[in-house]
């Protein structure tokens, strides 16, 4: 009788533990109701509230009525919170993934870009009311939508040299370079003969020597211009490249800020011209030390030895150094690669694009010097350097800019479809009550 008193205490000790369980996940869904599913997951009423109220502070539009606002506001940050999950749930089931490194890179440049540390950074974050747990997903968020972006769209887009060239000029349009210049003009008459012409090309060239010797382009215009400007020390303000003869403009983009230019003719004389400011996009010079560079290689295999490789690199090594043989033609007949055919020629090499111990091998190695044999996974060589250059590659990196530009542009408008074919694809059940 005690026992079954005791067991029918117990069955109601669970039933009331199991009710009141029920009751507070009730009042849970009641406060914290779904109001979207996208395919397996949920978006909840807490996260959107959360999310508008950070919408809300960084998307302020006074001119909107408040309530026709907080509902574009709703609409918007669903919509977002929907493309999210699509995203993350299509990254897990691609194998996109984001390794935290990288996300602790991204925080590291950030906090260093804003002359802070990292924890700095966090307060920073949590005093605009965005919990760093929360900061540290949406970094994770954008760094994989970057990642997708890239395999999915970008690496498929082509650009051609005509659309480079087109946004380049377009570029030009939006931020036209504007140049102060001054200018000072050793003038021909009208008639002037051939040796006058010779008498201002000398004159001119005096000019330019005198202001080589560091003085006063104002005081040397005053003194020789035959410009209209030369009171007022040849400055002709600030010009646009449009304003501007094509001929200026061909020797102000020989020269740089501060600097002066050759003596050059046209037919009213011969011009020198100084930039003493400029606006507009500036040209960072890009400079790359390059190597050009021959290799014989000799490819291990299970029939020939370690031992016997190297004994034959060294002996071409030798012979080479003697001068009874040349790099070429051991290249030619025994390298085993497609450079052979040209005497083992690999180009010029810039740095970063060879195996790190091919390049801090040709890094230390004098210009003819042959190298020891060194081993790669491609096989073992020996290196020569045959010479070292400095190669200029601003016009080169202003194109690649103008590509990237475009790719980011086309990218964009390419992913608008990607997302809402992906959402069309999906199951979205949105169950968001209007109030």
């Amino acid at each position: 009788m005690n026992r079954k008193i005791y067991l029918t205490l117990i069955y109601f000790v669970i039933f009331i533990q199991v009710s009141l369980n029920l009751l507070a996940d009730e009042k849970y869904k009641e406060l914290d109701r779904v109001v979207a599913i996208v395919e397996k997951e949920v978006i909840t009423d807490v996260e959107l509230r959360n999310a508008i109220k950070q919408a809300q502070k960084f998307n302020k539009q006074k001119d909107a009525p408040k309530e026709q606002y907080q509902e574009l506001i709703k609409a918007e940050v669903l919509d977002s919170l929907i493309h999210k999950s699509l995203i993350e749930q299509y990254a897990a089931q691609a194998g996109f993934s984001i390794e935290q490194k990288k996300i602790d890179k991204f925080i590291a440049n950030l906090a260093e870009k804003n002359k802070m540390n990292i924890e700095e950074l966090k307060k920073n974050i949590e005093a605009d009311g965005l919990k760093f747990s929360k900061f540290i997903d949406n970094v994770r968020y954008e760094l994989l939508l970057k990642q997708i972006k890239n395999k999915e769209i970008s690496t498929k887009i082509n650009i051609s040299d005509f659309e480079i060239d087109s946004q380049l000029r377009k570029n030009a349009i939006l931020n036209p370079d504007v140049f102060n210049l001054s200018h000072i003009l050793i003038k021909n008459s009208s008639e002037a003969s051939d040796s006058e012409i010779e008498t201002n090309h000398k004159k001119s060239l005096e000019v330019y020597e005198i202001l080589l010797s560091n003085k006063s382009f104002e005081e040397v215009a005053k003194e020789y211009s035959d410009d209209s400007t030369a009171k007022s020390g040849g400055n002709i303000g600030w010009k646009k490249e449009q304003e501007l003869p094509q001929l200026f403009n061909n020797e102000i983009a020989k020269i740089n800020i501060g600097e002066v230019t050759k003596p050059f003719k046209s037919p009213s004389g011969f011009h020198i011209l100084k930039i003493n400011k400029k606006k507009g996009i500036t040209k960072k010079k890009v400079l790359i030390k390059q190597t050009k560079l021959k290799h014989i290689i000799i490819k291990q295999n299970e029939i020939t030895p370690e031992e016997v490789i190297l004994k034959r690199l060294n002996r071409f090594r030798n012979l080479i150094i003697e001068g009874s043989e040349t790099f070429d033609k051991l290249a030619k007949e025994y390298s085993e690669d497609g450079s052979a055919a040209d005497g083992g020629n690999l180009g010029w090499i810039s740095p970063g694009t060879t195996l790190p111990i091919f390049e801090n091998t040709y890094e230390n190695l004098d210009i003819n010097e042959i190298s020891k044999p060194i081993n790669t996974s491609l096989g073992w060589h020996i290196l020569q350097v045959t010479e070292r250059r400095e190669n200029d590659l601003t016009d080169e990196s202003i194109k690649y800019s103008a590509r990237m530009q475009l790719v980011n542009q086309k990218t964009e408008l390419i992913f608008k479809d990607w997302i809402k074919q992906l959402r069309d694809q999906s199951f979205i059940d949105i169950r968001l009550i209007q109030e």
